[in-house]
Parts: C-alpha cells; structure tokens; sequence
C-alpha cells in the first residue's frame, strides 16, 4: 500500500466513511456517484489520492451537505494526529468538537430542507447567492445584510453561516465567533414555523465553540447552557437533537 501520509489520507477516509454511512459497498457508490467502481478501489487503497470532485460527488450521492465537508476532513485530520500523538496540547480544545458538530449540522440541514406541512412561499431564494455576497462582506457589512433584507433570514442559510465559523474555528477563532454570533442573528430573525428554537439552540452551540477556540471557557458553558434551554423549551416535532454537546475543558495554561 501506498504511504498513508502522502496520498491525502484525510479525503480516502471520508470517501470510506461517506460509503459506510448508507451500508453501500463499492459497487453501489460508484454508481449512485456515477464514478467507476475501479477508481473507487483505488482511492480507498490509498494508491491515489481522491479528487475533490469525486468527495462530493460521494457526498451528494449518499445526503451528506457538501459545505461539511471541510469540517469532516478537520475532523478527521485531528483524529489521525491525536493518533500519533502529534496533536499540540493547545489546540486541542479547538478542534474537540469537531466530529459533534458535524452531526449536529446533519440534523440540521434535515431540518431546513426537510418538507414541512405549511404552503410554499411566494419567493424562491438563492441562498447559494446570499452565501457569496456573505463571504465577500467584512463582519460589519454581513450584519447590515442580515438585519436589513429579509431575504437573508432563511435556515438554511443559517446552516451554511454555522458551519463556516466551524472551518474557521482552528485557525481563525476570531472569525468563527464572528461567523456563530451571525448565524445566531439569523436564527433569531426566522419566522416561528421554520423551525427557529431548534435552530436558535444551534447556532447557539456553534457560539460555544468559537469561544471555547478563544480559550473562553466561562462564556463557552454559558452559551452551552443557553443552546440546552432552547432546544429544551421548543416544541419537541421541530427537530431533537441527538448530540451530547458537553466539550472537553480547555487543555490550555
């Protein structure tokens, strides 16, 4: 076999993870991906690395967000690290809840996109729009966006804000509490039937997060404990997470 450390170790795992996930062998990916079932082999083996465009197709084959899957390889390049002991102390806490959050996330793109029993709203949006003129505003311009145009309070695009503070959270902790402190704003502006405690309490744990990446500890249990009162005082057919969100105290000092 090939040297795991040199054929992007992290991508061949999540194609294996993404596969297992619906019990499907590789035959079956392959064709739900439209990849050949040779190449499969070959990337799970490790004796190429696997292209980007292949992990998402993988992804959308089997119902994974493909916005996630920067946080599944964080996730998954933390495991293998923590593995051979080469993870440093001081960002460890950074990257703890990685692999929660990224189920936490799948809950909560199933709750946004999922059909409700309510009638359709007059107006399609892009989100896909809204997230680039997002990601190209400073956090100041994002706000104003958000408070301003009603088109930007929307779930799903709550999600999306969500899980880019997750991506930012290792290296920009800064930005990623920027990033939670927006998707809670948007989460607070949602209308009632779209699911809004359920996806206050979410954006909330990603709040507790960014912190807990700042080395905030005290204002990581406080908003831990305020995304735990949401989910607890919403109507229990919105969405009930499954997802123990208690972190791991900060290894730091």
């Amino acid at each position: 076999m090939a040297d795991p450390d040199k054929n992007d170790p992290e991508s061949r795992l999540a194609l294996v993870l993404l596969r297992s996930s619906k019990l499907w062998d590789q035959a079956e990916l392959a064709r739900a991906a439209r990849i050949a079932p040779s190449q499969i082999s070959v990337y799970e083996r490790g004796e190429r690395a696997t292209p980007r465009d292949v992990l998402e197709r993988a992804a959308e084959a089997v119902g994974f967000p493909v916005h996630l899957l920067d946080p599944l390889l964080s996730a998954l390049r933390s495991f293998r690290a923590a593995a051979r002991g080469r993870l440093r102390p001081d960002r460890v806490f950074a990257t703890s809840l990685a692999a929660e959050m990224i189920a936490l996330s799948q809950e909560a793109v199933d709750l946004v996109l999922s059909p409700m029993d309510r009638p359709p709203r007059p107006e399609t949006v892009d989100v896909a729009e809204l997230w680039v003129n997002l990601e190209g505003s400073t956090a100041a311009e994002r706000r104003m966006l958000v408070e301003d145009l009603e088109e930007y309070w929307n779930g799903e695009l709550c999600v999306r804000v969500a899980a880019e503070s997750l991506r930012k959270a290792a290296d920009d902790p800064r930005a990623a509490l920027e990033w939670a402190e927006l998707a809670v704003l948007i989460a607070d502006l949602l209308p009632e039937e779209d699911g809004r405690p359920r996806l206050q309490g979410y954006a909330w744990a990603h709040v507790a997060h960014a912190r807990r990446a700042q080395g905030d500890e005290p204002g990581a249990e406080e908003a831990s404990r305020h995304a735990r009162r949401l989910w607890e005082t919403a109507p229990s057919d919105l969405w009930n997470p499954r997802v123990d969100l208690t972190a791991p105290r900060s290894t730091k000092g």
